[in-house]
């Protein structure tokens, strides 16, 4: 090749490269608009209920959630609208009323300037479980004796002709300046391998009768592993707990596992990278959970 004509394409690529043209590009993104949250959970059996409407702002404005204080909101039972709610302050709307098990609730929310938030549940029925603690006896040679006591708390569950979907929490609860103030157990340790394994984790050092696993945040059982039968397992814990069998209608089940599958990515994992959790909604045109559960609780002594 010709030298000069060989210097003439270095200097004409030199200039693309330090001469090139500049395009500023902006992009327009729209804010995205203000959306109304409704949440609510109906308890079987308890004689009120809370309902929390708020607004849910884009993350430019400095709060990202307002309560709305003029809300028009309808329940219904069966059809039939119950009448009597009232607003408390803060977004919370309060209404004297016991959710009966089997029954059908729909709720709907007027706020002006916002499209009507809709959603229903069908009240669980209470679960059909019994609990008590039971210590067990492990031979064992590592220990002085030849043997060691493991606390247990054994809980047996007749599943109902419904659909269901049961989770189990273990709390201790002690009475605090009058009121009584719970911690929630964090992992929780089965003899068994029916539960659900989206929350589970292999632990190394733990001790028979229970399995290598560590359950974070609660224990879920899907119905499929009763089939209208019977079950019984053993949970790691002593005495003076108190034992939550929640039976949960649909909508509250998605909610509170994509919710413990939320805190496990973000606070318990630690990853660098993720794929984000969307937490479930049941609320038409907004966000949130109107949702249903019934709960049978056992406080668990030595006695029992």
């Amino acid at each position: 090749m010709n030298i000069n004509l060989k210097n003439s394409f270095i200097s004409i690529a030199l200039c693309l490269t330090f001469f090139s043209c500049e395009k500023e590009i902006s992009f327009d993104l729209d804010t995205p608009e203000d959306m109304l949250c409704l949440n609510c959970i109906l308890e079987a059996g308890n004689d009120s209920m809370a309902i929390y409407v708020t607004k849910v702002q884009s993350t430019q404005n400095d709060s990202a959630f307002i309560p709305v204080t003029n809300a028009r909101i309808e329940l219904s039972k069966e059809g039939q609208l119950l009448n009597g709610i009232v607003y408390r302050g803060n977004g919370r709307y309060f209404l004297k009323h016991k959710p009966e098990q089997g029954k059908k609730y729909e709720i709907s929310v007027d706020v002006d300037g916002y499209k009507t938030l809709t959603a229903e549940t069908t009240i669980p029925v209470f679960p059909n479980a019994l609990a008590k603690y039971e210590p067990d006896t492990i031979y064992d040679d590592y220990w002085v004796n030849g043997y060691r006591t493991v606390p247990k708390i054994v809980v047996s569950l007749k599943d109902a002709p419904t659909k269901d979907y049961y989770w189990f929490k273990l709390a201790t609860i002690i009475n605090f300046g009058g009121s009584p103030w719970g911690e929630y157990y964090i992992a929780y340790q089965t003899d068994k391998m029916y539960f659900d394994e989206f929350n589970r984790y292999y632990v190394q050092d733990i001790n028979y009768p229970f399995t290598s696993y560590d359950y974070i945040g609660a224990l879920r059982l899907d119905e499929e592993v009763l089939l209208n039968s019977e079950i019984q397992f053993s949970l790691n814990g002593g005495t003076k707990k108190t034992l939550f069998v929640i039976n949960a209608d649909i909508h509250f089940d998605k909610y509170y596992k994509s919710s413990i599958k939320q805190f496990l990515i973000y606070d318990y994992d630690n990853l660098p990278i993720f794929e984000p959790v969307q937490i479930y909604s049941n609320i038409e045109n907004g966000f949130g959970i109107f949702g249903s559960i019934a709960i049978s609780k056992f406080y668990i002594n030595d006695k029992k």
